[in-house]
């Protein structure tokens, strides 16, 4: 295993920053040389006969403890605590390999076969007296891999797979009749120096060891922003292996300058070592932690060495983390098809329910780029008008002798609000533009209040205007008057009105959800009122998009929680939290979730056997497996209500 050499070129200001860090528990340059000064010595030699080691991890199979170790010679190679081996592949060029623990006892296991060009995934397995490898199947790479690490999300393998160039790819690897599948979820970008990674399951976070800078840390989850950063400072000369210790909540790396361990739950621009010793000749390339010991193997070896020093205690921020429970996940029935514009291009969803056929219903979504799209229920393209920037819509049904219903979306190319005809058979129709009094219209929602259309916009500025939208026999001679404006601090985005309860709902993006009583707006009294407050957890800022998921006398107000890719549940009037969900994928229908919602719309409707209890639509801000233009995700009700026991 070649390890690459640690470039020198630093910026002395990054140099500074990350060096700062180096120490094992104190900040003094003195001190951390005292600390580096401590040399490891082997208590035990395990031989290794015919396995040319280059990496090591700890296992256990049926209550026993085994080492698994990649063989330049044999592939895989299993050994007992003693060094006896158990189990092999008997063929094959491993250098790399990465592992994680099964529910039922076993584990997987995945390889980069040099000699095939191969990740290849395997099951091992306690079967009768001797584990055993089993292969699962196999994906074919571009070009050598340099570091293989598994992740556990909602329940499902992820690989993270990174070549000689730097080029990582995320896959979710799952079973496919009696093969298992790899199957694409995003790429990734790194320098050519990258020689491990290792997944921190419980915070989330992908380690990946990029010279000349250090450990980088960055989300696992694709659904997440990246949030690449440095977790621990460049060490001195070659760079080795990571391992990461999830009981006792530490990252162990090994380099040319010996052996350290990171506390995982550690924060800031570098963490700073609580275990740094230098290791004898041989280097080692790869360490772990295994019965209160520190093994590792050198470039090549032919032995394991076992060290028995003190090693660092448990992280108590870490265990209690792990103690937090995970929010619940609901995966999507469906998608639409990609919008046609590339980048940050979807907004906002509207339904339209079809009164005669509900399985005939109709889901808007704007490509604020330039279109407003008309899709199926199974997400089909039917209709794109090309209306100019079109950010937000919203729907309401009419009395008018050619349309059922009408949608009214704004337009940021042509300040002003659009308006759209819906005929009872779902047809669309253009009619037209006209302008407002804001330089650059933004979220709009529709109400209804006592036989008048109203249209209420924002603009990024904090204003919010009522505009009565006056329909007539002739389509296209529609009118609009501005009748009031709400004054907000910042900017406001999603909306809705509660028709039936004359309360009309907005979001403060970084501030929270106001209500106003619209009986008593329009009497002159009425005020907004703040009903619930962006707190850092049960609501992230930004807000986005709103919607009234009404159910007779009961319902929910839904909440689209950007900052932490979560929909919030909030009581019908807004002033109680309900429960939380994320939207997570679904390989078996070969769809992702979702995540930075902009826009998002519900209705209580059932709209067939996928939505039986309604439907929810949202905005997916990051198109994933595979990676491709935003779409909108459609999302049964009944699969919420079952998981969030409503």
């Amino acid at each position: 295993m070649d390890i690459k050499p640690l470039q020198t070129l630093i910026p002395a200001a990054i140099a500074l920053g990350l060096l700062a860090g180096c120490g094992a528990k104190t900040e003094t340059a003195g001190e951390r040389a005292d600390t580096r000064a401590a040399t490891l010595e082997a208590a035990q030699t395990l031989p290794l006969a015919n396995v040319v080691a280059n990496q090591l991890a700890p296992l256990t199979l049926d209550g026993k403890s085994y080492l698994l170790l990649a063989s330049e010679e044999r592939g895989l190679v299993l050994v007992d605590g003693d060094g006896n081996e158990a189990a092999s592949l008997n063929g094959g060029e491993v250098e790399r390999f990465a592992v994680q623990s099964r529910e039922d006892g076993s584990w997987l296991v995945s390889a980069y076969e040099d000699g095939s060009g191969e990740i290849q995934l395997f099951s091992l397995a306690a079967e009768g007296e001797r584990p055993q490898f089993s292969r699962l199947g196999a994906q074919a790479a571009s070009a050598p891999m340099e570091a293989l690490c598994l992740s556990r999300q909602g329940g499902r393998p992820h690989l993270f797979a990174i070549d000689e160039e730097g080029l990582g790819s995320e896959y979710v690897v799952h079973p496919r009749g009696e093969r298992w599948v790899f199957k694409a979820v995003r790429p990734l970008y790194f320098g050519q120096e990258v020689t491990s990674c290792a997944v921190d399951d419980v915070r989330g976070r992908l380690l990946v060891t990029q010279p000349p800078l250090g450990v980088l840390s960055l989300n696992a989850d694709a659904e997440a922003d990246e949030q690449r950063r440095i977790f621990a400072a460049a060490p001195e000369g070659e760079f080795g292996g990571l391992w990461v210790d999830a009981e006792a909540g530490h990252l162990w790396l090994s380099a040319e300058d010996g052996v350290r361990a990171y506390d995982l739950a550690a924060g800031g621009e570098a963490a700073a070592p609580v275990f740094a010793a230098a290791a004898q000749s041989p280097e080692p390339v790869s360490a772990v932690v295994s019965g209160g010991d520190l093994l590792a193997v050198a470039d090549e070896a032919d032995a394991v060495q076992r060290f028995e020093p003190e090693l660092p205690a448990p992280s108590a921020r870490m265990q209690a983390l792990r103690r937090r429970g995970e929010m619940s996940r609901v995966t999507a029935r469906g998608q639409t098809q990609p919008v046609a514009s590339p980048g940050d291009a979807a907004d906002d969803p509207a339904i339209w329910v079809n009164p005669a056929d509900a399985t005939a219903s109709l889901v808007f979504g704007t490509d604020k780029q330039g279109f407003l799209n008309v899709y199926d229920l199974s997400g089909d393209l039917l209709q794109a008008f090309p209306e100019g920037r079109i950010n937000n819509v919203d729907v309401r049904s009419v009395e008018h002798p050619r349309f059922a219903a009408v949608a009214a979306a704004s337009n940021r190319t042509t300040p002003g609000i659009n308006l759209f005809g819906i005929t009872a058979t779902g047809k669309v129709e253009s009619l037209g533009l006209r302008p407002l009094q804001l330089e650059d219209p933004y979220g709009l929602c529709m109400s209804s209040r006592n036989g008048e259309l109203f249209a209420w916009v924002s603009d990024k500025a904090g204003s919010v205007l009522q505009q009565e939208i006056r329909l007539t026999d002739d389509p296209l001679q529609w009118q609009m008057e501005e009748r009031a404006r709400v004054r907000v601090d910042t900017q406001v985005e999603g909306c809705v009105s509660d028709d039936a309860r004359a309360s009309f709902f907005f979001a403060e993006e970084d501030r929270g959800v106001w209500r106003l009583d619209l009986a008593a707006f329009d009497a002159g009294e009425g005020r907004p009122r703040l009903v619930m407050e962006v707190d850092g957890e049960r609501l992230v800022d930004d807000l986005e998009g709103m919607a009234l998921y009404a159910d007779g006398d009961s319902g929910y107000l839904v909440v689209s929680s950007q900052g932490n890719n979560s929909y919030a549940l909030l009581s019908r009037d807004g002033s109680e939290f309900v429960g939380n969900f994320r939207l997570d994928m679904d390989p078996a229908r070969g769809m992702d979730g979702a995540s930075e919602t902009d826009g998002l719309e519900v209705t209580s409707a059932p709209l067939g056997a996928d939505y039986p209890q309604g439907l929810l639509v949202v905005q997916d801000g990051r198109k994933r497996m595979p990676a491709g233009n935003q779409n909108f995700k459609l999302v049964s009700w009944a699969d919420i209500a079952d998981e969030l026991q409503l």
